[in-house]
């Protein structure tokens, strides 16, 4: 038994290496732009980080704590000045997103370094995103209206979005240290109408959810990114078992955990036999389906989160999938030996149903791959 945990521990290091070593080898490149998505293998940018530049300044300081090495604390701070640019000169850009933004990069920074000036602008991060919360719905509003007058985009005033779940670590953290308990208030409130009307009463989740942003009233559940309004949208369903676990990690509700573990149950029910699901459990033909290698590493890294919150079968389950897809993951779907690529996994898929994005290295699968990694490793304090 000894000499199999040695083996799985120098598994984790030769997987902790070569992430290491590309994210290394990215950043001389990258300087202080923001990947997104490969395109033939070469990360394309986001000017002002999009919903996804967090991640890439979260897998640097992931990269520290695995080596201990400054140069990576240079590269996750390089790109700051785009963020606050866009923060502090172009506000009406941001939206839900916050979370991923600044938790990653300002509140990682804070927790590894002590920065005052870090957790200043993180603060300052978690009051944009408290300020997008409808008090006559409790919820926080995800997607800002692009073109007003145009329904879809009108819409969006009175729209929540399952991802919305796994920022809200962001507004717990600030009350924490701030100490002004109303971040929290907002957190719980979000959670509470998730747990109401986006979960449905199976632990599965719909994309989005519809409110009277007037009235608050709940309306109904709509997909952009999954197969239908009633698909079980795989990289969603992720969003929820880690959103919920710690929902739950900062304020003990029971319902939260509860939640969390029918959401992560509903997954492992689902997931294909290699650990890496369809980009949604609903398609009808399954096989022909495209993979989502970006969930499978949100999903390793949300269930060992959740496996400190519960015991036996589930806590069991919960690790040996981790453990499993991390290894799926490397052997099958990984860019090791490759070096003409620049991502870390390959045949990630964002936005489906646009064709938009698909079957190419996502930035937020690499940091999750590296999460669920440094975590197998024991190597890392959580940014969430």
């Amino acid at each position: 038994m000894h000499t199999d945990k040695m083996n799985m521990t120098e598994q984790w290091t030769t997987i902790a290496q070569f992430i290491t070593d590309r994210t290394k080898r990215n950043a001389m490149r990258f300087q202080d732009k923001l990947p997104a998505q490969t395109k033939d293998g070469r990360y394309e940018f986001a000017d002002n980080g999009f919903w996804t530049g967090g991640f890439w300044t979260g897998l640097n300081w992931l990269s520290y704590e695995l080596t201990g090495d400054d140069s990576y604390v240079t590269s996750a701070r390089a790109s700051y000045p785009r963020l606050l640019k866009r923060m502090y000169e172009t506000p009406e850009t941001m939206d839900h997103d916050t979370g991923f933004l600044f938790s990653l990069s300002f509140v990682a920074d804070y927790k590894l370094t002590g920065s005052p000036e870090a957790k200043r602008i993180a603060l300052d991060a978690a009051d944009r995103l408290r300020e997008r919360f409808n008090e006559k719905g409790r919820f926080i509003q995800a997607w800002n209206v692009w073109k007003p007058g145009d329904p879809f985009s009108e819409e969006n005033r009175g729209r929540i979005i399952i991802d919305c779940m796994y920022n809200l670590p962001l507004l717990f953290w600030a009350a924490e240290v701030s100490g002004d308990s109303d971040y929290r208030r907002v957190a719980e409130a979000h959670a509470d109408t998730c747990a109401s009307t986006i979960i449905r009463s199976d632990y599965t989740a719909y994309h989005t959810y519809v409110f009277d942003p007037l009235t608050g009233e709940p309306k109904y559940g709509r997909t952009f990114q999954g197969y239908s309004d009633d698909s079980v949208w795989s990289r969603g369903q992720t969003w929820a078992i880690g959103g919920y676990t710690y929902a739950y990690r900062y304020t003990g509700k029971q319902e939260y955990l509860t939640i969390a573990v029918g959401c992560a149950k509903q997954y492992l029910n689902r997931v294909e036999r290699d650990y890496v699901p369809v980009w949604d459990f609903s398609v009808p033909d399954r096989e022909a389906a495209l993979r989502d290698s970006s969930a499978a590493a949100i999903a390793a890294a949300s269930l060992l989160e959740l496996a400190k919150y519960v015991e036996g079968d589930d806590r069991s389950a919960f690790t040996e999938y981790a453990k499993h897809a991390v290894l799926s993951l490397y052997d099958a779907y990984s860019t090791a030996g490759d070096e003409d690529n620049e991502g870390l996994l390959l045949h990630g898929c964002s936005h489906h149903p646009m064709n938009s994005h698909v079957d190419c290295s996502l930035i937020y699968g690499d940091y999750y791959y590296a999460e669920a990694v440094a975590r197998l490793l024991g190597a890392t304090k959580s940014y969430w």
